[in-house]
């Protein structure tokens, strides 16, 4: 199951982010503060920025090598888009709350490799061999 959430997941931030490169995704008409927000995004390339990490998140989705990585770079992106549905477009809130709790559901998947970084180290340890 986790397994076609992640390709589903890296599917769809693949789509969006060649849909950004290629043209090929039109994004809905948007007015107010929602073409605003989208407009100073463009202009300033942080879209770009963001698209570029799209692309390379998904693929680290794909391979499996680096999913967990990939999920904690992609997660302020997810959480952007949802507060961007929510407060700017909740039209179309669907999308935003399913995109958020599949990527929810992606990380306590692979919650084991994140609590490694929560672990307490033995600062002896670690002093000994940043010593040799």
């Amino acid at each position: 199951m986790s397994l076609v959430f992640r390709y589903l997941f890296a599917i769809f931030y693949l789509y969006s982010a060649l849909g950004y490169f290629f043209g090929f995704m039109q994004l809905p008409e948007m007015t107010g503060m929602a073409q605003q927000l989208i407009s100073a995004e463009v202009d300033s390339g942080l879209m770009t920025f963001v698209k570029i990490t799209e692309l390379v998140g998904s693929i680290l989705l794909f391979s499996d090598l680096l999913a967990p990585l990939a999920l904690a770079v992609l997660a302020p992106i997810t959480i952007n888009i949802l507060f961007f549905i929510l407060v700017l477009n909740p039209s179309i809130t669907v999308i935003g709350v399913s995109m958020f709790l599949v990527h929810l559901f992606l990380v306590l998947n692979y919650r084991e490799r994140y609590m490694l970084l929560f672990r307490k180290t033995d600062s002896s340890k670690r002093s000994q061999k940043t010593a040799a």
